[in-house]
């Protein structure tokens, strides 16, 4: 399924895709294989995903504000902004900034958070689970850890391909925090109550996962024009 507010947050994937030298053809791949992996596994049915993405939806509309939380937040940052009521979205391993999960709505993830990552799906903690072409592998090791726990996460399925697929989303948008943006934008909640901090586009965050330096340098360009196409641009340190 299509769920991105405009068609421009999908077809940008199309660009970033051009712009890296990937094939459309991997991250269908490993969207069809994150389907049936999840289809035998009484954990997460599509009636759960359903379920799961019904009382995100509602938690998000609810809440009074939404802090979007990015990878190169300071935990400084969080305390500096509280305001009562806060609900957090936390982009991947940047939901180690949290001392708990209290107000956690939700980890949008591509499966490289780390440790961080693994410590909020050990305490079921909600992920929209994204599946592209090179993180099979990732997915793959992270759910098969996961499926053991007493606790296991709720899961929203998410991808990056033109296709449409059930119960699998396409919200838009590109990196891990500019999708949970897309994500948040798409449960229809308004723009004036969300707030975003670390997001920076000029240096690899704290929390962010293994990566290239060079390559998630140019990553966070594309962040940053997704985030200014959707009126956020004030948010993203230069």
């Amino acid at each position: 399924m299509h769920d991105a507010l405009q068609p421009s947050l999908i077809s940008v994937q199309d660009e970033v895709r051009a712009a890296f030298g990937w094939s459309e053809e991997a991250d269908a791949e490993s969207a069809i294989a994150l389907l049936e992996f999840l289809k035998d596994h009484d954990l997460w049915t599509s009636d759960h995903r359903r379920q799961t993405l019904t009382e995100l939806r509602s938690s998000l509309q609810n809440a009074s504000r939404i802090v979007i939380i990015g990878a190169a937040v300071e935990k400084s940052e969080i305390e500096d902004s509280f305001l009562p009521g806060d609900t957090y979205v936390a982009a991947d391993g940047a939901v180690g900034a949290l001392d708990s999960y209290e107000n956690l709505a939700c980890v949008v993830s591509d499966f490289d958070g780390g440790e961080h990552l693994h410590k909020a799906a050990c305490s079921g903690q909600t992920i929209v689970a994204h599946a592209h072409g090179d993180n099979l592998p990732g997915w793959q090791n992270c759910l098969n850890k996961w499926q053991e726990l007493s606790l296991p996460p709720s899961l929203v399925p998410s991808h990056q391909t033109n296709r449409l697929f059930p119960e699998m989303y396409n919200f838009g948008g590109f990196t891990d925090g500019d999708r949970a943006l897309c994500m948040v934008l798409s449960c229809g909640v308004a723009a004036e109550k969300i707030h975003l901090i670390g997001f920076a586009a000029n240096r690899v965050g704290t929390w962010s996962g293994a990566t290239v330096r060079v390559q998630k340098l140019l990553k966070l360009k594309w962040m940053e024009r997704i985030l200014s196409e959707l009126g956020f641009a004030k948010f993203v340190r230069k």
